[in-house]
């Protein structure tokens, strides 16, 4: 799974936009914040890639999702409809525990461009792909 985009053709060409696919950045990072995990840090490197890459942020209607997600009350009573399905405490308890570690403080405007997921942390790595076998799970 890339966290910097994912391929739009057979033969792995990238789409023009380089935000295609940051959904599966956007949305783990969303539950994150709901668990009361740290949001201006992960808002600061996302603000630094709609400045490098304004038209793309533009046509992906990045600002107005980001405002959306930014404005949600953090809390644990939003995370069904983040992960859209219902969920017991206990697989609360897990998608916090996979949330909350994770960040994109490696994701810089160069390392986005270039789509390289070999400059991930590998603690990163795992984390994201722990979050999402977590959310997987549920269903």
């Amino acid at each position: 799974m890339s966290l910097a985009g994912s391929a739009a053709s057979p033969q792995n060409q990238y789409p023009s936009n380089v935000f295609f696919g940051f959904e599966f950045v956007l949305q783990p990072l969303a539950v994150k914040w709901a668990c009361g995990g740290q949001r201006d840090q992960d808002l600061a490197q996302i603000n630094a890639l709609i400045v490098a890459f304004p038209e793309d942020a533009k046509q992906a209607e990045l600002g107005s999702i980001i405002a959306t997600l930014s404005g949600m009350s953090d809390g644990l009573d939003i995370l069904p409809k983040l992960i859209g399905t219902e969920i017991t405490g206990q697989q609360i308890e897990q998608l916090c525990a996979a949330a909350l570690p994770l960040n994109i403080d490696w994701l810089t405007p160069e390392h986005f461009n270039r789509r390289d997921e070999s400059e991930v942390p590998v603690g990163q790595e795992t984390g994201w792909a722990d979050f999402f076998a977590v959310v997987e799970g549920f269903q």
